[in-house]
This record gives C-alpha cells, structure tokens and sequence, in this order.
C-alpha cells in the first residue's frame, strides 16, 4: 500500500497548482503536460481520489460562474470608475530633468453600454426556444409570436385611428 500512496505523491504536492490551473479552464491533459505528470496516473488519481475529483469539479464551475458573469456584466452594461493621474513639474529647474510630482487624483464614473454581441450569445444560450442564430420559419413558436405581434401591431393601427 505504500507504494500506490508514493505514486500519487506528485499529485498530492501539486493539488493546489492543479486547482489553479483547473480555474483557468485549463484540461486536465494540459495540466499534465504543465506539470510534469503522466496522464494515465492522473486519471488513476482521479478516479481513486474524491479530493482531486472535488477539485477538478469545483474548480470548472467556478470557472464557467466568471465567465457567466462576465458576460452577463457586459450584455447589460455597467458602470465603472477610472483614475486619472495628474502631474505638475516640481520646480523650474527641476521641470528640465523631467521630475514631476502628483498634484491630484481625479476619479471618473462611467457607464459601460450594453454589447450586442454579448447579449444576443447570452439569449442564444440561455433561452434557445426563443432565440436562435439560424431561427427556422416553420417553428410552431415563431408562427405563434408573429400571430401575436399582428394581433398587437393591429390593435394598436385600430386605436390611432
């Protein structure tokens, strides 16, 4: 038993590297080369061990959690703030050896606007039924909503005249 407990070693030293890795999408065949470690004793590990399991899980969804957020972030927009340093030359004949000191920090909230791209691959994704890169004009759904938008472009032709 001593010796299934020394091959794995490597493994074990490296489970925090592994989990690091792993959080930045990285395969575990990538985390393998980057290591040092051979495939087939890591997918050994892997099977046998519930922590590196565990890690490797965790560590994907936390990984697609950000880039969900990014993305979502980015579809509706959102606000930031930039810092802008201001310098001044500190005297005349320091102004010539280029010395300059900090005269203030000014901090300047902006608004990042919706990116289409982003929100039409968030709907894409998330709400595929009614959304589609290629949407088929046979689809009982499309039928059903261009119905209702002419049931509602009618009514509202009707109440302006």
């Amino acid at each position: 038993m001593e010796k299934k407990t020394g091959k794995f070693k490597i493994i074990k030293d490296n489970l925090p590297q592994i989990e690091r890795f792993a959080k930045h999408g990285y395969s575990p065949e990538e985390i393998c080369k980057y290591l040092g470690i051979e495939e087939k004793l890591f997918k050994e590990y892997s099977v046998k061990s519930d922590e590196l399991a565990k890690i490797l899980k965790n560590a994907a969804i936390e990984a697609d959690l950000a880039v969900e957020e990014a993305l979502l972030k980015r579809a509706v927009g959102y606000e930031t703030v930039e810092e802008y340093h201001v310098y001044i030359p500190e005297t005349d004949k320091e102004a010539a050896k280029g010395s300059v000191k900090l005269k203030e920090i000014k901090k300047v909230k902006k608004f990042v606007p919706p990116d289409a791209s982003s929100a039409m691959a968030w709907l894409i994704n998330r709400r595929s039924t009614r959304w589609s890169k290629n949407p088929t004009a046979g689809s009982e759904l499309a039928n059903q909503e261009i119905i209702r938008l002419k049931r509602i472009a009618a009514q509202e032709t009707e109440e302006n005249m």
